[in-house]
């Protein structure tokens, strides 16, 4: 439901138009003056703003200066109402940023069809807004980590000669060595993931190529030893219970180990030590699914619907270490095969689930 505030000093016409507009189904917020109208604005960040241009104290324009002076509300569209016609109060108020100008009187049909116009507008904004985000993202995902694999060789080439030079002589650049190879690692990890990430539109395009030529029959083996191996980063060894068996899935043993790492790594890094950390893979009629549950706190649906490339979502002052394409990932990698995923919070369980649908 959309908010729309309304600032205007005569109460008669101000509960009309909002009358007008409560029973198109949009939720109303009233202010009777500009200094009113300002603070509710910046408190309830409203959708759009329907203004008086004469009032006491702060008319109309001093209003829409304040509104387009914050960050918050730089872009809420800014209907004026006034009986104000002059040519130069209507340069004025476009000038300041106003999105369309009604004058009084005015019948329902013209204020409700520049409200619409004006929510439609900015919807799109919003959505060319997004987009463009997304391909900034996904174009740097594509050429940042080759560039930086190519400088980690580079790195790991050095520090291995120099390591088998001095270790021998300095117990320390063994240490250090052992330090810089860890982190060599992470960071290629970090690298193939947001290479994949920058393909998962490219192959979402083939995906029918992809189904066909994907490899059937996930181990049960790859599964619990990808599953070991996030966990032993973790140092979550001893949290993890697993069991898995193989099913003829169209899922390839790469795309399947992608899931795994993703989910079991979220889960490590969201669940408090030293309790369950469950994978589970079975077979059923119709489905194969790969089955994640951790003890800590989840996402809500609204979160869930926002997961995207670089958002993180957690508790607390500690913000956990990685840019947040961990359920990004893994949700494109489902999308791509036709899989279901879905995400459950529940009495401080999550539950992370990927149908896999079974090849007849």
């Amino acid at each position: 439901m959309k908010k729309l505030l309304i600032i205007e000093d005569d109460a008669p016409t101000r509960k009309l138009t909002a009358m007008v507009l409560r029973f198109e189904g949009f939720e109303v917020l009233e202010a009777n003056d500009g200094r009113e109208g300002i603070s509710s604005a910046l408190s309830a960040i409203p959708d759009l703003v329907i203004c008086d241009i004469m009032m006491p104290d702060v008319d109309g324009f001093g209003v829409l200066q304040a509104l387009r002076a914050d960050p918050r509300t730089a872009l809420t569209p800014f209907i004026f109402v006034t009986a104000m016609v002059a040519p130069g109060d209507l340069r004025h108020g476009m000038q300041e940023g106003a999105d369309d100008y009604i004058t009084k009187p005015y019948n329902a049909d013209a204020l409700l069809g520049s409200v619409r116009r004006r929510l439609e507008k900015r919807a799109l904004q919003i959505e060319e807004s997004g987009r463009r985000v997304e391909e900034v993202s996904l174009a740097v995902a594509a050429s940042v980590p080759q560039e930086i694999l190519s400088t980690l060789d580079h790195i790991t080439t050095v520090t291995n000669l120099l390591a088998i030079k001095y270790s021998a002589q300095d117990p320390q650049v063994a240490a250090m060595h052992e330090i810089v190879t860890r982190e060599s690692l992470h960071l290629r990890r970090i690298m193939r993931r947001l290479g994949l990430y920058a393909q998962l539109p490219q192959l979402y395009a083939k995906r029918f190529e992809l189904e066909r030529s994907g490899l059937p029959g996930p181990s049960a083996a790859g599964i619990e030893t990808t599953a070991r191996e996030v966990c032993r980063r973790w140092n979550r060894s001893l949290d993890l219970a697993i069991t898995s068996e193989p099913a003829p899935v169209p899922l390839g043993e790469d795309y399947l180990g992608v899931l795994v790492e993703e989910l079991v790594d979220n889960a490590c890094k969201f669940s408090t030590p030293g309790t369950a950390i469950e994978v589970r893979g079975e077979g059923q009629k119709e489905f194969w699914s790969l089955t994640v549950r951790n003890r800590g706190s989840g996402l809500s649906e609204s979160q869930f619907a926002q997961i995207g490339a670089f958002k993180q979502f957690w508790n607390g002052d500690q913000k956990p270490r990685g840019l947040g394409l961990g359920l990004a990932l893994a949700q494109g990698v489902a999308r791509l095969h036709g899989c279901e995923f879905t995400l459950q919070s529940e009495a401080e369980t999550v539950t992370a689930t990927v149908l896999v649908p079974l090849e007849n």
